[in-house]
């Protein structure tokens, strides 16, 4: 979700707890998506996917579940003010194929993952509005590229910081 330039291969995932970070980043990037719109992703718990696959595969289940990740720790304080969380799932696997190959759907279930478009032509007002209840780059990342980066959008975007 976070990119700086370098990536790593891993199969952690992460997200947030707050969806108005989610948002933050959906529209961080300046270079609007081909389709004109952005999205933001929510995942509920899946609890009662892993029970069911425990009990189909009782001692070796934990290569095949989808986990979450909730650091223990406060010593990062972009996890801190991101409120981040990772999921991690088996080798090979997005989240949403885990999904789809081990969640029963019924008629009256929404599923597990929800996929939320926001048109993209509103990008400098949600950005000004997250602004506004403090959730910009020098909050999410507290270090000089977050107080770099709040400059540029200070100066990019109309009455940013008004």
């Amino acid at each position: 979700m976070v990119g700086t330039g370098a990536s790593l291969a891993t199969p952690l995932l992460d997200w947030s707890h707050s969806p108005f970070v989610a948002l933050y980043f959906a529209f961080e990037k300046q270079k609007s998506p081909s389709s004109g719109s952005r999205a933001v992703w929510a995942l509920g718990e899946v609890k009662t996917i892993v029970r069911a696959i425990e009990k189909e595969k009782p001692n070796n289940y934990e290569n095949d579940v989808l986990t979450y990740i909730r650091p223990q720790q406060d010593e990062n304080a972009r996890l801190v003010n991101q409120g981040g969380l990772f999921t991690r799932v088996p080798l090979g696997k997005t989240v949403r194929m885990w999904i789809e190959e081990n969640h029963e759907k019924d008629e009256k279930d929404l599923g597990h993952l929800l996929r939320i478009k926001i048109p993209d032509e509103g990008r400098d007002e949600c950005l000004r509005l997250l602004n506004m209840m403090n959730i910009n780059h020098a909050t999410l990342f507290p270090d000089l590229y977050g107080a770099s980066q709040h400059c540029n959008n200070a100066l990019s975007i109309n009455k940013y910081s008004n």
